[in-house]
């Protein structure tokens, strides 16, 4: 028991100083202290493109993309960073970098995580394309390419968030370069893996083909571990509803504009929560228009028969919640609208 034991102890110190949870706050720090964030000194040195809406004609901006490719690649003084970041089912993160001089890859680099998300994971593939990409000599400009381009905004931002502590070592890796040369630039330009831009595609299909097990089991941050609680409370709940004994024969299903079921999610705001939540009464309306709890001639044919089922309109038979929605002239968009 004794050998056990001395035999437990230092694997177990080793799992847990590997694996501990750091602090992700430093509101402190310098580089979020007024005059001296990167935003006050280098704003037109450090650049983002992404497509101005969701209506850009996507064939366009990736001409623009190209040509800003082709730009690094022409001249000595600069290089292309790609980067894409993947996690698999075991938890398992892993993000792939590409560096290109001169038109072909001079370095690829891969690195393996566990337990983290997957904004986490992108910031990570950049941080460690920029930081060998910066050692080379006589760069001054650095074109990175990536899918996450919203997320790498918030280096110029001082608010205190979950990922605060991976924005500062971006943040000064990017300051570092920055201030090395007064010629020295940084432009960020955003591809999503869904367009398979050629180059871009070589780094996604190196990540998906990866494969990496943990060595120890290990703990998980907080953003982690929120969206595992979520997950398993939605998937407990979709499955308990599912159950047709348990969910109402009357309840309304909402559906996006591929005709799928909206399902519900903690995500920005949630799947309806955002668009009703401005006011009590109007999400009351909506709780009971879902549910089919509210004072209709369907609710009185079920609760209350001996009152009037009938509906002025007269295009229906039983006033129900998906003729209110759906069909009714005596209801337009405004008036739902205007509640």
């Amino acid at each position: 028991m004794k050998q056990q034991a001395n035999l437990k102890s230092p694997i177990k110190d080793v799992n847990e100083h590997l694996n501990s949870i750091r602090s992700c706050f430093n509101s402190l720090h310098p580089l979020f202290s007024p005059g001296s964030q990167i935003v006050d000194h280098f704003s037109s040195r450090i650049s983002f493109h992404s497509p101005s809406s969701s209506n850009e004609d996507l064939h366009q901006y990736l001409q623009s993309l190209n040509l800003a490719f082709r730009s690094s690649q022409k001249n000595h003084n600069s290089t292309a960073v790609i980067t894409d970041g993947s996690i698999k089912k075991s938890h398992v993160a892993t993000a792939a970098v590409h560096v290109w001089a001169d038109n072909s890859v001079i370095k690829q680099l891969q690195v393996y995580s566990v337990n983290i998300i997957p904004i986490k994971v992108e910031l990570m593939a950049i941080c460690t394309g920029l930081i060998p990409t910066m050692e080379i000599d006589n760069i001054h400009n650095i074109t990175v390419i990536t899918d996450s381009i919203a997320v790498v905004r918030k280096i110029l931002k001082s608010k205190v968030n979950p990922l605060q502590n991976i924005f500062i070592l971006l943040a000064s890796i990017a300051k570092t370069f920055l201030s090395k040369d007064g010629r020295n630039k940084i432009h960020f330009w955003y591809c999503s893996s869904k367009a398979e831009w050629p180059r871009h595609k070589l780094v996604d299909d190196q990540v998906k083909a990866s494969t990496c097990n943990p060595t120890f089991p290990s703990k998980e941050s907080y953003l982690l571990s929120k969206k595992k609680k979520c997950d398993n409370t939605l998937c407990k709940w979709q499955m308990s509803f599912a159950n047709s004994l348990k969910k109402g024969y009357y309840f309304l299903n909402f559906e996006n504009k591929k005709q799928r079921v909206i399902k519900p999610t903690y995500t920005k705001g949630g799947s309806w929560l955002s668009i009703i939540g401005f006011t009590n009464l109007l999400c009351a309306h909506f709780t009971c228009m879902t549910t089919d709890h509210a004072p209709i001639r369907e609710y009185r044919q079920r609760f209350f028969p001996h009152l009037p089922t009938s509906y002025p309109c007269g295009e229906a038979e039983v006033q129900t919640q998906e003729h209110i929605v759906m069909e009714c002239n005596r209801h337009n968009i405004m008036t739902w609208q205007n509640g």
